[in-house]
């Protein structure tokens, strides 16, 4: 029984991290005033990841990976 118990708390815990860890890969891309895209920052998403442009104020994140087009 106790071997059951941990083995189910490592299983939970297991998958919280992994949800977590999920959660924030995607990019963030950032806008000027005039709604142009002028740069963008991926993370989390490995060889996907890096940055271009300049990072503004006017920002959105899109969750997930995926390549740009």
């Amino acid at each position: 029984m106790r071997r059951f118990r941990i083995f189910a708390l490592a299983s939970v815990l297991g998958l919280a991290s992994f949800s977590t860890s999920a959660s924030w890969q995607g990019t963030w891309l950032y806008y000027d005033d005039e709604g142009v895209l002028v740069g963008s920052w991926t993370a989390g998403c490995r060889e996907l990841d890096g940055r271009w442009g300049v990072e503004t104020d006017n920002k959105v994140f899109v969750q997930g990976c995926r390549a740009s087009s």
